[in-house]
């Protein structure tokens, strides 16, 4: 098998995401705008969000540094986190559950799977989470999971899984995941992944819009239901060069650092401006 680290592609994209992980002037100005309330605050949240996903990606790839990744996954998380005081109705599919999941921080998991409210209030979204043909209904998949919601998550994988569909049939795997999942089926999940990082799903899946600086290093979205079935007490056992095993036990770190002032004032539970009453809680259940 070849190895992957020694390929040009490989290191081309290494390269191009450390480039997007240095420190600079730019990023200064980022912390610098958000911490005076000056500018495109929200814009900056995400640039500066980018930053800090490039470095969760470096930490590891580069200087194989678990703590160093866990750290700047948590503070990809909380920056998104932020990004939706300003925008809670944004779309809010399960590749978004990356950064806090990987974190290990029970704290920002919990925040991320009450967050159910792009899915109620958005007038497309309230409508199509539960519409098969629809991308809502895949994302919608995730907070069912990560709630425990295990026989309405069934429901909804037999239902897709039952039907012809002519758009986003390679994402049809992902359900067969989540049925696997939701019947408790170790063995299903385990062989399901396989699938999910076989050289001919990959080659695809590993490649999509939102997967700048993963695609050439990790398969996201089946790292992400490796680490959520983890999450939920199933320590699947995988051998894929996509799936990193050293990311899959749940250790979480003594402390987790927020860099930045701005950061470390923002309290993880405000309440959504406009929208209380679907503001997430510590605590709840």
């Amino acid at each position: 098998m070849t190895d992957i680290t020694q390929t040009e592609i490989y290191q081309k994209a290494l390269n191009h995401t450390i480039q997007h992980a240095e420190f600079d002037e730019n990023i200064q100005r980022k912390i610098d705008y958000i911490t005076e309330q000056k500018g495109d605050v929200c814009f900056c949240t995400r640039r500066l969000k980018s930053y800090a996903h490039a470095n969760a990606i470096v930490s590891w790839f580069r200087d194989h540094n678990l703590t160093a990744f866990k750290e700047w996954c948590y503070i990809c998380a909380k920056l998104e986190r932020m990004v939706f005081q300003y925008v809670p109705y944004e779309w809010f599919p399960a590749y978004k559950f990356f950064s806090p999941l990987l974190s290990d921080n029970a704290e920002i998991i919990d925040w991320y799977r009450q967050h159910t409210l792009p899915y109620y209030i958005t007038p497309n979204e309230e409508k199509d989470r539960d519409n098969p043909k629809q991308p809502a209904f895949h994302g919608y998949q995730m907070l069912l999971a990560l709630n425990g919601e295990w026989d309405l998550l069934g429901q909804r994988c037999e239902q897709i899984l039952s039907m012809e569909l002519k758009k986003d049939k390679k994402y049809l795997i992902d359900h067969r995941f989540y049925l696997a999942l939701a019947k408790g089926d170790k063995a299903g999940m385990e062989a399901v992944l396989t699938e999910l990082t076989s050289p001919k799903i990959a080659k695809v899946r590993n490649h999509e819009f939102a997967f700048t600086f993963t695609e050439h290093f990790i398969a996201t979205h089946a790292v992400i239901y490796a680490k959520l079935a983890w999450w939920c007490g199933y320590e699947l056992e995988l051998d894929s060069v996509w799936i990193p095993k050293e990311w899959l036990p749940i250790q979480p770190l003594n402390d987790y650092p927020e860099p930045w002032d701005f950061l470390k004032q923002f309290d993880l539970w405000t309440p959504f401006d406009d929208y209380d009453d679907w503001s997430p809680h510590r605590g709840a259940d």
